[in-house]
């Protein structure tokens, strides 16, 4: 199903890819063990209680995003974004957004499209909400923030200027989207899409138009600018209850001496949080693996904190993201007497955009934490 798939050998080739300069830069196998040893894993337990908490803040997002399309749900929402995450870290070509949408259009009376696009607009927030950790780490006094961009895109052609516009373009495009589609009707953007697609058949064409017409219902929940800055709002206590959880395993390594103040130190977590998740856009296998733990560490490594300590830590936050949710979610799944094979299969039967599919079906992205 996956081995043909041209998304997923360009994701795994671009996990190997960061994995393998992870391993050179800053993994020295018997100093790296020792680190790990010698970290104080009692701070993992109220780590992930925040990162549940996390959870909760994203499904009440969620919720806001869906109230047009179902009102008041009739079952719970944090389950099916726990199954979405599980989903993003068990297969590949990151589809667990996709599974999430049709999983949600199984339990309520909402079209796995429409679903779809509100997800696209919590992206689109959470990129927003990433950035203004970074600035806050700034205002906060964290010298180093520049000099982290610096040394990250040191190798890669273009600088630091190419590396951005590679991590927002995506997003960008979406906000673009939403402000065009709320400021044109919904008819006449179809319209402007049924001329584009004017080589294809008829029959193909109006498949695709009425998959892009209910995914244009979803991206229209945010339908002003006051809607598009609560959801914002409520992207901020998702970070920073993620944030927070990677603060608590911070201190389990002993990070805080690094650093001359308290200040610099939280300063430093949010950056870490940004740069890591924001590596998500990036080609990579399920769980985002090679991406979130390069950009990760070398933020760290770039603000002062030792290369193997550094790589330590930023695995362990890793494992400790990816772990939970991937458990959490399975057994909810089998309570609910479903099955991610059976939700994946069905995503496909209803014309679902699954990514990078062979038959030229839609490109999607995402993953379990980051963006």
């Amino acid at each position: 199903m996956f081995f043909g798939n041209r998304a997923f050998w360009l994701g795994a080739i671009g996990s190997a890819v960061f994995l393998a300069v992870f391993v050179v830069l800053f993994v020295d196998f018997e100093t790296i063990g020792d680190v790990l040893a010698g970290a104080n894993y009692a701070y993992l337990v109220p780590s992930i209680v925040f990162y549940f908490i996390a959870v909760w803040f994203r499904s009440a997002r969620w919720k806001f995003l869906l109230r047009p399309l179902i009102g008041s749900p009739q079952k719970s929402i944090y389950s099916v974004v726990v199954v979405g995450y599980m989903a993003n870290n068990l297969i590949p070509v990151r589809i667990g957004e996709v599974v999430r949408a049709y999983y949600l259009s199984l339990r309520e009376a909402c079209s796995a499209p429409a679903a779809f696009g509100t997800v696209a607009v919590e992206r689109a927030t959470d990129v927003l909400a990433l950035l203004f950790f970074f600035a806050a780490a700034g205002i906060m006094g964290t010298v180093g923030v520049e000099r982290a961009v610096g040394d990250i895109s040191s190798d890669i052609p273009g600088g630091a200027t190419v590396l951005a516009l590679v991590a927002l373009l995506p997003f960008v495009g979406v906000l673009a989207v939403v402000v065009t589609i709320s400021t044109v009707s919904a008819s006449t953007v179809l319209g402007r899409i049924d001329r584009m697609m004017f080589m294809l058949g008829k029959g193909v064409r109006a498949r695709l138009l009425g998959i892009t017409e209910r995914l244009i219902e979803g991206l229209t929940v945010v339908s002003s600018p006051a809607d598009l800055a609560k959801v914002f709002a409520w992207s901020l206590p998702v970070w920073a209850s993620e944030a927070v959880m990677y603060y608590l395993i911070a201190i389990g390594f002993d990070l805080r001496p690094v650093f001359d103040s308290q200040v610099e130190f939280i300063a430093a977590v949010l950056v870490f949080t940004a740069a890591a998740n924001l590596a998500g856009v990036l080609p990579s296998t399920a769980g985002s693996w090679g991406p979130f733990d390069f950009f990760g560490a070398a933020a760290l490594v770039a603000l002062g904190v030792g290369q193997e300590v550094a790589a330590a830590y930023a695995l362990t936050v890793h494992v400790a993201l990816w772990v939970p949710p991937t458990v959490v979610g399975g057994i909810l799944l089998v309570m609910d007497g479903n099955s991610l094979s059976g939700l994946m299969k069905g995503a496909q039967a209803n014309d679902q955009p699954i990514a990078g599919a062979s038959d030229g079906s839609t490109v999607v992205t995402g993953d379990s934490s980051s963006v």
